[in-house]
């Protein structure tokens, strides 16, 4: 019989051991880099944590599988569960459901209402688990790459728009332009913070003539011949993705004679999509954005007792 516990000392030992034998465990690394944090986790309630959490299904001292998530709001309402493992010798024997299960019931009691999870599209195993645990797909996530030559010629942003590091007066901006791609209802879930956004991987997209915010990206460098991009332009400025992506690609500087190029891309970006296939980049993986939502319980209000006293009587 296994139990669901924060992890202790010899647990932080064995998953260790884990994060060496499983592929882009970045949440669960994370965590082992502040193993004291992690190790006092039980102490703060879920609605005040600000590193990744990760809790442990454990038979004694042998640890079964894990499930590690973070915050991605700023009012701690929104988590994303990052990984879920359960060693191969105990799959298949509802570990993984009762971990996933757990993490509902436990945060969703500290007040969590929305919960996301990106999965493999080919991974059924787990895209069943989560729907039976109450997540529904919003959108599919592209990452689409291609080897660039130094020596293409890339189409550059006019004059009348320049591309600069974001600074902390333009947060509101890249909010609204964040918040305004996405539909009403799921705003609360997938809208980042903007502390999401304060980071040196950050430029912006200006239009000079109007001193105008109009789009952002990150471009981020992850090996000397490797870049990932994400970047958003506002609604009405969707014609100038190729620009912009082009202006984005000029920048970067490399010293072989190509270097390869991914893009991150949700489905509903229409435009960009159709760009980034007719610049003949390749559709490398394909993952499920999914999402649950628990719905809180209103308080009710407790009717206010009558005072004891005699009854008061008008004056004459």
């Amino acid at each position: 019989m296994f139990k669901i516990r924060t992890p202790n000392i010899n647990d932080l030992n064995k998953l260790e051991k884990f994060a060496l034998t499983i592929p882009n465990v970045t949440t669960l690394n994370l965590i082992l880099k502040n193993k004291t944090f992690c190790l006092l986790q039980f102490l703060v309630p879920q609605n005040f944590r600000f590193l990744p959490s990760i809790h442990v299904a454990a038979e004694e001292e042998n640890v079964l599988g894990f499930i590690d998530l973070k915050c991605t709001s700023k009012t701690n309402n929104c988590w994303q569960i990052d990984e879920l493992y359960v060693t191969d010798e105990f799959r298949n024997k509802g570990i993984g459901e009762e971990l996933l299960r757990y993490v509902l019931s436990v945060y969703g009691g500290h007040g969590v209402e929305h919960f996301l999870a990106e999965i493999d599209s080919q991974n059924f195993p787990a895209l069943s688990l989560f729907h039976r645990c109450g997540f529904r797909r919003y959108s599919k996530i592209f990452l689409y790459e291609k080897e660039i030559n130094n020596t293409d010629g890339l189409c550059l942003l006019d004059k009348d728009f320049i591309l600069r590091t974001v600074n902390n007066n333009d947060l509101n901006e890249i909010e609204k332009i964040e918040l305004s791609s996405i539909p009403p209802d799921f705003r609360p879930a997938i809208g980042r913070p903007k502390e999401y956004f304060k980071n040196k991987n950050m430029v912006c997209l200006i239009d000079r003539n109007r001193n105008l915010l109009i789009g952002w990206a990150q471009v981020e460098r992850k090996s000397d011949d490797y870049t990932q991009i994400e970047l958003l332009l506002s609604p009405g400025w969707s014609h100038l993705y190729e620009y912009f992506f082009n202006s984005l690609l000029s920048t970067l500087e490399y010293k072989g004679e190509s270097f390869r190029v991914a893009v991150r891309v949700h489905d509903y970006l229409t435009e960009l999509t159709e760009i980034l296939t007719k610049s003949g980049f390749l559709s490398r993986e394909v993952k499920e954005l999914l999402i649950r939502t628990i719905w809180q319980k209103v308080k009710e209000r407790k009717p206010k007792a009558a005072k004891v006293g005699l009854p008061r009587t008008a004056p004459t």
